[in-house]
């Protein structure tokens, strides 16, 4: 028996007129359209696709017309049509839509038009009255559509606008107003001939030829999102960026920029993206008043690669013309770090190489004596000991430094008893290895017991040492440890819970100093993270010896309604005072400075945390508070911080600041902004800063004001407004999710 198409079946089923009562409106009928998807529009032999039709009323109009009526809603492959009527005439394949209708081609484009005539399936034909709205984001309204085919949409009599069009206010913010928009829906480009755009409903600007990536494009080249300046050093200025999009994995961002007071400068990004990586270069160069004798900028390079067997290579080089440039052009820092690096972290295993060089951005310090250019080699494992038990730790460092001078006498910082004093070799090279081992055990009553050995071995090798130091030497540093922890848990009827553990750690080590110089450590910390540690030197230059107890105790509260707080309290006791540390620091003496840190965090989003020293006379040398709250409306962070005069460490003066910035958000669419830092200790200002945006589901607007005061990388006052407009909802500038009718 043959086998019979589907249309038969349904062709004589409808022979005659038929209506599907509303209680019916739920039945999907099964219709051969002779639709085909746009996917297979170019095959030579396409095969049948059929559609899934709803609707009210549904009849057949001899043998080649069908009608559908009220509620109609047709789906065929991603496309969704709804609307009142539709006529399908199969002999020629047209399809007359009656609206109001909706065009629906997934989230991406949808049209709403009053009436149709469509062909080629949907791919050809003519929509009156229509809005065209891309991504739920761009929309344009038409005063025709006319569909050429799969690719080209040409729409005639248009306005365009990501604004939402509310019954109070008809005008939208900004809009775009041309006679002719063609739109490519294989490169996602929007074309305007004879564009005006409009702010507010008035004609701002006339282009004959503008081109515009619709939403879903991601990248487009085109003009980014200009920023108005007014600074003391350039003027009234402008940055117009312009990116450029070389490949899908490839760009180059070009941002001229033109200031009143003769400031002319060009800006370049490039970016490329590998399979096993990233590159960006990039450099400014510039002539301008501030320093007119001639060129200026600066250049940069950083990356990130894969190299195979887990390890990654990655680079951070930037070298500037002088010293104030990158304050000039808002790129501003005390110092830059350039470095070299390849690395590979496993689980118990971490291997690097690197090399550094570092550049002093202060005025008051001169480059050339600083051990600015470094290389290091790093190889850290991690093992269980069998037998014995706990964990054993292995590290080998290469490391070597140098400066472009030897620094004379006259450089030297104050002297510090039992430290080498003197001039700084030219170089230094240090071999080290570290050998560690700690074992964990649970104790009668609940006490957690460790043990533990550490042992470190250093060369050195020094030159142009002027007689102070020795050309080379050699140091053993063994250290034997014991640890007792006693946590006690107490768990109320609320549900709240309070870990009180009081902490004893005793270290063994030897008595004695070298005499070698102190490159790498003039900034040891004191804090609750290695109060229980074998050494407080940041690196292996100088070890911490002698036999010492660290002492301390820490509170946790643990809130199941969404808050916790903790404490901790610490102090270092030593049998004899080494002179290991500058008088000033609070890990000199026999006995340390109190140390106190606390931290609260509430379900409210309020953070605050606190460290402070002080003195056995409780006299405070050192705080850091910080709070941060971050609230539905608003938002704060500040904090405080004083640290006593230390010549050792470069301060002459006792140091205080206290910085703000925090953001308010006025209405649903205003935010002020406000920030600044005050050197308390100086009783004067160092930074202040205050602004407002704009943003709603079309527009973003920012407008602030900046005040630098005189510092170490810049001696002038600086004074800067920006303005800056971005317009959403075109291309990968994604407009706000919350559409809603609102007035500037």
């Amino acid at each position: 028996m043959p086998e019979r198409h589907p249309t038969e079946g349904v062709a004589a089923w409808f022979a005659r007129p038929f209506r599907v009562r509303a209680v019916m409106a739920g039945i999907a009928l099964l219709v051969a359209f002779a639709f085909a998807y746009p996917t297979l529009a170019q095959s030579p032999e396409p095969e049948p696709q059929f559609a899934t039709l709803v609707a009210d009323q549904l009849r057949i109009e001899g043998a080649d017309v069908l009608v559908a009526e009220g509620n109609v809603e047709a789906l065929f492959g991603d496309t969704r049509l709804q609307a009142r009527r539709v006529v399908f005439n199969r002999r020629d394949g047209t399809l007359r839509i009656d609206g109001p209708l909706v065009l629906n081609e997934g989230r991406e484009v949808i049209i709403l038009a009053d009436q149709a005539d469509m062909s080629d399936a949907l791919r050809r034909g003519l929509i009156r009255s229509a809005r065209v709205v891309f991504d739920e984001q761009l929309q344009i309204a038409a005063h025709s559509v006319e569909r050429l085919d799969e690719r080209f949409t040409e729409m005639n009599n248009v306005i365009a606008s990501s604004c939402e069009i509310c019954a109070q206010r008809r005008t939208p913010l900004w809009e775009i107003r041309a006679r002719r928009v063609v739109h490519d829906d294989l490169e996602q480009q929007v074309y305007f001939e004879n564009a005006q755009f409009r702010l507010f409903g008035l004609p701002v600007a006339y282009i004959p030829r503008l081109r515009v990536p619709d939403p879903r494009l991601q990248r487009a080249s085109g003009f980014l999102s200009p920023r108005f300046v007014i600074d003391t050093g350039h003027g009234i200025g402008l940055r117009a960026p312009y990116f450029l999009a070389l490949s899908q994995v490839r760009d180059l961002t070009v941002t001229p920029f033109v200031g009143t007071k003769g400031t002319r400068a060009l800006e370049l990004r490039y970016r490329q993206a590998f399979a096993n990586g990233r590159l960006e270069l990039g450099g400014l160069v510039a002539r301008d008043s501030i320093r007119p004798s001639g060129l200026r900028g600066f250049g940069y390079a950083e990356g990130e690669f894969v190299v195979g067997r887990g390890f990654i290579f990655s680079f951070n080089v930037i070298q500037p013309s002088d010293r104030q440039v990158l304050d000039d052009y808002d790129r501003g820092a005390s110092r830059l770090t350039s470095d070299l690096t390849l690395q590979r972290v496993r689980r118990d295993e971490r291997i690097r190489l690197q090399f550094l060089q570092f550049r002093s951005m202060r005025l008051n310090e001169v480059n050339a004596t600083l051990p600015n250019r470094v290389g290091q080699a790093v190889l850290e494992r991690r093992m269980d000991v069998p037998g014995v038990g706990g964990v054993a730790g292995f590290r080998l460092e290469a490391h070597l430094h140098q400066r472009s001078q030897a620094v004379g006498p006259g450089g030297e910082p104050a002297p510090v008893p039992g430290m080498a004093t003197g001039p700084r070799p030219r170089q230094v090279g240090r071999l080290s290895l570290d050998l560690d081992w700690r074992r964990d055990a649970v104790l009668p009553g609940g006490v957690l017991g460790a043990v533990g050995g550490h042992i470190g071995l250093d060369r050195f090798t020094l030159t142009q040492t002027q007689g102070d130091f020795p050309t080379s030497a050699t140091r053993v540093t063994p250290n034997a440890m014991v640890e007792l922890r006693w946590p006690l848990v107490r768990t109320g009827p609320d549900a709240v819970s309070h870990v009180v553990e009081p902490v004893a750690q005793v270290i063994w080590g030897r008595d004695s100093v070298s005499d070698l110089p102190h490159e790498a450590n003039r900034l040891p910390e004191f804090d609750e993270g290695n109060l229980f540690s074998y050494d407080r030197f940041a690196a292996r230059d100088v070890r911490e010896g002698g036999l010492r107890a660290n002492l301390g105790i820490s509170w946790t509260r643990h809130d199941p309604t969404g808050w916790s707080s903790t404490l901790t309290l610490g102090r270092i006791w030593r049998q004899r005072d080494l002179e290991q540390f500058s008088p000033e620091t609070p890990l000199s003496g026999r006995r340390s400075s109190w140390l106190v840190a606390g931290s609260i965090d509430a379900i409210d989003g309020l953070q605050l945390s606190n460290r402070s020293v002080f003195t056995s006379e409780f006299r405070l040398e050192r705080t850091a508070f910080e709070l941060d709250w971050s609230a539905d409306n608003y938002t704060i962070s500040t904090s405080y911080m004083r640290i006593i005069a230390n010549p050792f460490e470069g301060r002459d003066r006792t140091s205080a600041e206290w910085s703000f910035d925090g953001a308010r958000d006025i209405d649903e669419f205003w935010t002020a902004r406000v920030g600044w830092r005050y050197d308390v200790a100086r009783n004067r200002a160092a930074r202040a800063s205050i602004g407002v945006e704009y943003e709603n589901e079309c527009l973003r607007m920012s407008m602030g004001v900046e005040r630098q005061f005189a510092s170490a990388t810049s001696p002038n006052n600086r004074t800067s407004l920006g303005f800056t407009v971005d317009i959403l909802g075109i291309g990968g500038n994604p407009s706000r999710a919350r559409r809603s009718c609102n007035d500037i």
